[in-house]
């Protein structure tokens, strides 16, 4: 059944049109400055300001703005005759308290390694510190955090081809090699040690290894390609390894890409049975050393053998002063 409006039910009856539109005019002078015929182009545009108004209006309109407590320059050559808004009076004005509060929100993200929501805080924070007028809580919004050297364009870039099955032609600026090419395919993103790595293909070292994003100079090409063509140009070995956590380890257990609980035991001295896809060993290993004594490699026995000769080898290298 179709329900009728009259007319005092309509929504915009209850809008005041002058102040709709000044607040209208401040949110765009917010984003940019716009000269007369702009202004009118974004009114224009609008379903509620569109109405009823003209170049006059616009000139009233600024008026009142400036009226209360508005900076705004007037139009010149020398600015393109543009309205510049150099200040306001509606800022959010945080408090130095509320200003570390919000980053002790960010900095317990980043210990939770998850990037996603770090950004979506970030992109928060960058609005928040567009309306404070404080300068030093301006910089703590915008630029105390672990990603803030990387393009964000560039991680959505990582995440499509890595979807998509593209491999990537990147420059990228090794901290052995300096600035070098070669042929990349991604596969996942993961953030670690305040750090953010993309996981995937390299070519050049012929293995699945990791890449800093932030030293990712720029993506050169991306091409499409198969997965049967993917197998062969990009040959990975893949080991399924099962270890047991227990104590403090097991209880703050957080699980990486490629893992999963196979089963929980909870009156074992060893309470969770966790099988890990593994294709980079050196990272693996590092991963079960953070664990300490709380981890145990249940299975396969070669990669047992190898983690204990991993640590023969550390040890004669401590024993040898290395």
């Amino acid at each position: 059944m179709q329900t009728n409006l009259n007319k005092s039910q309509a929504p915009e009856v209850n809008i005041t049109k002058t102040g709709y539109r000044a607040l209208f005019i401040l949110m765009k002078l917010i984003e940019k400055p716009l000269s007369r015929d702009e202004i009118l182009e974004c009114l224009s545009a609008d379903p509620i300001a569109k109405k009823d108004f003209s170049k006059d209006t616009i000139t009233n309109t600024i008026n009142a703005l400036r009226l209360a407590g508005c900076i705004i320059s007037r139009p010149t050559l020398r600015t393109g005759n543009k309205y510049i808004l150099k200040s306001h009076p509606f800022g959010a004005i945080l408090t130095t308290q509320q200003a570390e509060a919000l980053q002790n929100l960010r900095e317990n993200i980043v210990s939770t390694g998850d990037w996603e929501l770090l950004i979506y805080l970030n992109n928060l924070y960058a609005k928040i510190a567009r309306l404070t007028p404080d300068n030093e809580t301006k910089n703590l919004l915008l630029n105390k955090h672990p990603l803030r050297n990387i393009d964000y364009k560039l991680i959505n870039k990582l995440l499509f081809c890595a979807k998509t099955n593209h491999k990537l032609n990147i420059t990228y600026l090794s901290p052995q090699n300096g600035e070098e090419n070669f042929d990349f395919a991604p596969e996942y993103l993961t953030f670690e040690n305040e750090k953010l790595y993309v996981w995937g293909h390299n070519k050049k070292h012929n293995e699945f290894s990791f890449l800093r994003v932030d030293r990712i100079i720029k993506i050169n090409s991306a091409t499409f390609i198969t997965n049967e063509d993917k197998a062969k140009e990009f040959p990975k070995e893949v080991v399924c390894v099962q270890y047991k956590l227990k104590g403090y380890s097991a209880q703050t257990y957080a699980k990486n890409e490629h893992e999963k609980i196979l089963q929980e035991y909870k009156n074992d001295e060893y309470s969770l049975l966790i099988s890990a896809n593994v294709t980079n060993k050196f990272n693996f290993f590092q991963r079960i050393l953070s664990f300490g004594p709380d981890c145990l490699i249940i299975s396969p026995d070669t990669i047992k053998q190898e983690f204990v000769d991993t640590l023969k080898r550390i040890k004669r290298r401590y024993d040898a002063g290395e």
